[in-house]
């Protein structure tokens, strides 16, 4: 691997919007190399499995170092929000949200999940034109469920999610209506705060546990009011834009093939094994997020020096062939393989379990009460967006009960 190339990254996404095609040439040619950024800015790739959970995993290789860079994008530029902090306080930060989304709490809302997830699925109808599933039921779904699970009256998903998307698609700009935005998302996560202290009981949502309703003594009991809320306002992005997104990318996948609804409309018990596969095979990013090596370190052969930024690529990680065989297939029957697609380390997806049973219940729940839908249009047509951070589709129009 010789220094930075004419390469300018990020690459354009593949079929379907999967990972970039360059990504295979890395695996196998240039498991880690240095590219640029279209302001000029070198960074190294890091593509194989076993590379980029040194990167995820290694103290060495700092979050908040990368995040304080100069530039946007990557993760560059911020500093306000738990992604962007190294431990020790980014373990104050996640330990409280880590609680709040265990594998039992997740197990408990399991029911209600399911049943928004049938709920809104059943109340879908045909119409003259075609049904938008982002808009129809992968927006409601992940906007529902999140608001409920924080503490909100479950109908105010339209407000929550629309101030935070607007603060979102604003890149940061300031005018009147975002400042109206800032000022309602406010007094909505300060008045939770407040409700929730004077409410009898400790419940079973996360503002509980943020402030330490449930366990006085543990870490979320520690927070700031402040800093409450900027973990509230973290958890509407990720859980909402984040499922909206990725839940209709993956429903995408399933009706883009009509041999794949089948499979798992006859046999709905490979629904939670197809999710782990969509996971992999239709990641969140295919890029991500920005560390700085602190001092020098070797990867695959190759010195990088402190202060350079490395970007781990999981999305090219859950491609690598020495770790899955044919992984550039798209297998809903793939036998469980410990990928990356939730990360890896202190930054390592707090609320995995919650959004394995989201994603099963949002596709379970639409291949049940439509076991025939299908898409509106040939799969080459629908529009694949990165407008957000997350992957997403800008509309996905189908037929609920006229697909072949």
């Amino acid at each position: 691997m010789s220094g930075a190339t004419d390469e300018v990254f990020p690459y354009p996404a593949g079929p379907g919007g999967t990972v970039p095609p360059q990504y295979a040439r890395l695996l196998a040619q240039e498991p880690v190399s240095r590219v640029r950024l279209a302001d000029e800015t070198a960074i190294w790739l890091v593509t194989r499995d076993a590379d980029v959970r040194t990167v995820l995993t290694d103290p060495v290789f700092s979050r908040a170092g990368a995040a304080a860079l100069p530039g946007t994008g990557f993760g560059r530029g911020q500093g306000t929000g738990i992604v962007d902090l190294d431990p020790p306080r980014h373990t104050a930060f996640r330990t409280p949200v880590a609680a709040a989304f265990s594998a039992g709490r997740a197990a408990r809302w399991r029911p209600r999940v399911e049943e928004i997830a049938k709920q809104l699925a059943e109340s879908l109808r045909d119409g003259p034109g075609p049904v938008d599933l982002v808009a129809s039921y992968t927006a409601p779904f992940a906007g529902r469920v999140v608001c409920e699970l924080l503490g909100f009256d479950g109908d105010r998903w339209p407000e929550i999610t629309g101030d935070v998307q607007t603060l979102l698609l604003s890149g940061g700009a300031d005018g009147p209506e975002q400042d109206a935005s800032r000022a309602r998302l406010a007094t909505a996560f300060t008045g939770l705060l407040d409700e929730r202290r004077a409410r009898e009981g400790d419940g079973d949502d996360v503002a509980g546990v943020l402030l330490g309703l449930d366990e006085p003594d543990a870490e979320g009991g520690k927070l700031t009011d402040q800093e409450r809320v900027l973990l509230l306002h973290g958890l509407v992005i990720s859980g909402f834009i984040g499922v909206r997104d990725l839940l209709a990318r993956h429903l995408y996948a399933v009706l883009a093939d009509p041999g794949i609804r089948d499979r798992l409309v006859r046999r709905p018990e490979l629904i939670p094994g197809a999710v782990a596969e969509l996971l992999r095979f239709y990641p969140s990013s295919n890029d991500g997020l920005l560390r700085t090596a602190t001092e020098d370190v070797e990867l695959s052969g190759v010195r990088i020096p402190a202060g350079a930024a490395v970007l781990p690529l999981v999305s090219a990680a859950c491609r690598d062939p020495r770790v899955l065989d044919k992984p550039d297939e798209l297998d809903v029957e793939r036998p469980r393989t410990p990928t990356l697609a939730f990360g890896a380390g202190p930054h390592r997806c707090p609320a995995t379990d919650l959004v394995l049973i989201q994603h099963a219940a949002g596709i379970g729940g639409l291949l049940a009460a439509h076991p025939r839908v299908g898409l509106a249009v040939e799969p080459g047509d629908v529009t694949h967006t990165s407008e957000l951070l997350p992957l997403g589709v800008a509309a996905l129009p189908v037929r609920l009960g006229t697909a072949p």
